[in-house]
């Protein structure tokens, strides 16, 4: 993808994720989110394309691991840059789940030649028994040998995904990356715009759980072999994935694979308090983003201020739980 046409793509993301939160916030259905046409244009549209070719001019110089990580994020159409810049990130910072993470996720893309950062290790299994408390990357193993025709070891690991006390892909440790670097990026472009660019690489992030399920579970038929462990699955990624869009998959697949009519009720009553949850909170993402271009300077200070701590929490706490504790839910 050339830089322009990236650049399009992430001002196009960033207008739409405000107007699925105006849409969200007020409980209105959203559709059509992906359509250019329907966000209103941005306030910020040119200075977030000078802070998108800044950083990937910044992406031929990089000496750090969080640059590595941000810079694979420019590099979609390109597999094998972005594998290097996620292997060098992870081999400079071996501890950072989000780096080992990432590239597990990236290694999952076919290509060829294979890529020797790839071939070294089984990198979904080196994931998995680094964050052994985390269902998702068992998830994505069971989409992997799911595809390979192993059935029994899909539901073998769906089975031990849907026991795991978490279910996190670290989509909001991305956003802390994403934030935290634009944010001290040296240019004059104005803070808010630098929020906004942040907030649209951030939601351009790979949703990595909904996709490992959906992999395994979430083909028209699931296999009958396949159902009772798809439904545990679902039902544990509703009850305890870190962001709302995950527990959505979940508890779809929950509902389709569930064996009863109270099964099914129960999850759409869990999936419902979620929707709730998420209009609560979506509310208050709006205030602070409306207040972020407020022309008053106080106001804009207090809701950059209040972003920032938003993005924090839901690093620390993951999206779900630093909602619950914002909204009081």
């Amino acid at each position: 993808m050339s830089g322009c046409i990236a650049t399009r793509s992430r001002l196009r993301l960033a207008a739409a994720a405000l107007s699925m939160l105006s849409c969200v916030a007020h409980a209105q259905p959203v559709t059509q989110l992906s359509d250019p046409a329907s966000p209103a244009p941005s306030r910020w549209a040119a200075d977030v394309a000078r802070l998108d070719a800044e950083l990937q001019m910044r992406a031929l110089v990089i000496d750090d691991p969080r640059g590595h990580w941000v810079a694979a994020h420019f590099d979609a159409t390109d597999p094998a840059a972005r594998v290097r810049h996620y292997a060098a990130a992870r081999v400079a910072a071996p501890r950072e789940s989000l780096y080992i993470a990432s590239l597990a996720i990236a290694c999952q893309q076919p290509v060829q030649p294979s890529l020797s950062e790839c071939d070294a290790m089984d990198r979904l299994a080196d994931w998995a028994t680094r964050d052994v408390d985390n269902g998702v990357p068992l998830l994505l193993l069971a989409t992997k040998t799911a595809r390979r025709g192993n059935n029994d070891a899909a539901i073998a690991y769906l089975e031990q995904a849907a026991a795991k006390p978490r279910m996190d892909d670290y989509g909001g440790r991305g956003a802390l990356v994403f934030w935290d670097y634009v944010m001290a990026m040296p240019s004059d472009v104005d803070r808010a715009a630098k929020a906004e660019a942040a907030a649209a690489y951030a939601a351009d992030q790979p949703q990595s759980a909904s996709t490992a399920i959906a992999g395994s579970c979430g083909a028209s038929a699931i296999p009958e072999t396949r159902r009772a462990a798809c439904a545990k699955a679902g039902a544990a990624l509703a009850e305890r994935a870190t962001t709302f869009s995950a527990r959505a998959t979940g508890a779809a697949i929950a509902e389709r694979a569930a064996t009863d009519p109270a099964t099914a009720a129960r999850t759409r009553k869990l999936q419902a308090s979620n929707d709730a949850l998420r209009a609560r909170c979506a509310a208050l993402d709006l205030d602070t983003q409306q207040g972020a271009v407020s022309a008053d300077p106080a106001v804009r200070a207090r809701a950059l201020a209040a972003w920032d701590a938003s993005v924090r929490a839901k690093a620390a706490q993951g999206e779900v739980a630093a909602c619950a504790h914002r909204a009081g839910g």
